[in-house]
């Protein structure tokens, strides 16, 4: 690819963008260097703070790992290769967004986005005070992150912090992912944890100019996505070089800001699937509503019936819009024994548990928040299927699995389908 070809590129997108934003604002954030206090302490000292850092060089050259590079080749060697973005969340918000799709929401991590959070000066140490507000301080926006399809047909994948729903594109092209014209990139934040970086980008079509406009089609930068004969491939920076010079772990961070308009968001619904997956090192405020994995489990044994549930939901066609489920079996054969033998031990125990048992099913709370708040919950996948026999009648029970398994094999997507 050719550097006029970035240009003329670069300068189409630019011309296409017809949303507004900060129009009127100074052109403050294209490079600064802040830092924040975490609001915890080292280990060692147990009074010292930790300290987070948010900053943008002048150039983007100023993150590189090193300088010497003889060739674009040898400057791929730095890069991760992705071919989606995922987004992940609880099973409770997962529920919502089935029913009434995604809802972005304004920036609340840490981050010089957020109005509320308190950037110091990194000479003194002292509050900024006025706070600098952000352009996109009141901006909704959804977080994804890079993974590989393959990835998500791995028993043993995990997704980190933020619950076990993952939703991940289908494709990275078009207004519904993060390559088109009109699309426009920009360079948020470098922010520097303990023992890891993330760069953060917007992916919006609407003009910043106060914000650092980024052209992720000229390698060397944190994001890359290259042109090939094939096709577009896409690429992050794995480790980076912070303000201090040291070279840590380096994650790729995406803000998506969503489009007003009703049928673009339904375009942007359609262009996601859906998996499960244990969490790994939940965030303190979803902790408690992860479906967490025993150490003496083995992948399988915890994933089956919790992709189960999910199958569950999604066959009962209750969502906004359709939405396929990717499971991480080898192939269509093996995914369906599991998950019909499972169907079948489900509703064999359920249907053993209710005989002479008194029916304690809520059916009013099931009728008004429906049966999906049922199985997306941690709640064990027999007690949940007891209730959904409480929901029919007796002379149709007998038969629920077999119905059941005829819309769930509508929903699955067939393995490395990507």
């Amino acid at each position: 690819m050719t550097n006029q070809l970035d240009k003329k590129r670069k300068l189409a997108s630019e011309a296409s963008g017809s949303g507004k934003g900060d129009s009127e604002s100074p052109r403050k954030w294209e490079s600064f260097l802040y830092q924040s206090d975490s609001g915890r302490k080292h280990r060692s000292t147990k009074d010292e703070p930790i300290l987070y850092y948010h900053w943008l060089p002048h150039k983007h050259e100023e993150l590189l790992p090193k300088r010497e590079f003889q060739n674009e080749g040898s400057l791929l060697d730095i890069y991760e290769e992705f071919d989606t973005l995922s987004h992940v969340t609880t099973l409770e918000n997962a529920i919502s967004i089935l029913q009434y799709g995604f809802k972005p929401r304004p920036v609340i991590d840490s981050s010089v986005v957020k109005p509320t959070y308190d950037l110091m000066d990194i000479k003194t140490g002292n509050k900024i005070t006025p706070r600098p507000l952000h352009p996109i301080g009141s901006s909704r926006v959804l977080w994804y992150g890079p993974c590989k399809f393959s990835q998500l047909q791995t028993p043993d994948y995990t997704v980190e912090r933020y619950g076990n729903i993952l939703f991940s594109m289908r494709s990275l092209g078009g207004f519904e992912g993060i390559r088109r014209d009109g699309l426009k990139f920009y360079f948020i934040e470098v922010i520097e944890y303990l023992t890891f970086s993330a760069c953060r980008f917007l992916v919006s079509n609407k003009v910043y100019p106060s914000l650092k406009r980024y052209d992720p089609y000229t390698i060397g930068g944190p994001l890359y996505i290259q042109e090939t004969e094939q096709g577009y491939s896409y690429h992050y920076m794995s480790k980076l070089k912070r303000h201090d010079g040291r070279v840590l772990t380096n994650v790729l961070e995406i803000m998506k800001e969503e489009f007003d308009d009703a049928f673009l968001q339904k375009v942007s619904f359609l262009n996601h699937d859906i998996s499960f997956f244990p969490c790994k090192s939940p965030r303190k405020d979803v902790h408690n509503i992860v479906v967490q994995k025993e150490s003496s489990m083995d992948s399988m044994s915890f994933l089956v019936p919790n992709i189960l549930k999910l199958a569950v939901v999604l066959s009962f066609g209750k969502t906004l819009h359709p939405i396929s489920l990717i499971t991480p079996f080898d192939d269509a054969e093996t995914r369906n024994k599991k998950l019909r033998d499972e169907l079948k031990r489900v509703h064999h125990d359920a249907v053993q548990r209710m005989k002479g048992e008194e029916n304690d099913t809520d059916l009013i709370g099931l009728a008004v928040q429906g049966i999906g708040r049922s199985f997306m919950s941690k709640r064990d996948i027999v007690e949940s299927y007891c209730d959904l026999l409480n929901l029919i009648p007796e002379t149709q029970r007998s038969t629920l699995a077999d119905r059941l398994w005829e819309k769930i094999e509508g929903i699955l997507n067939d393995p490395m389908d990507q």
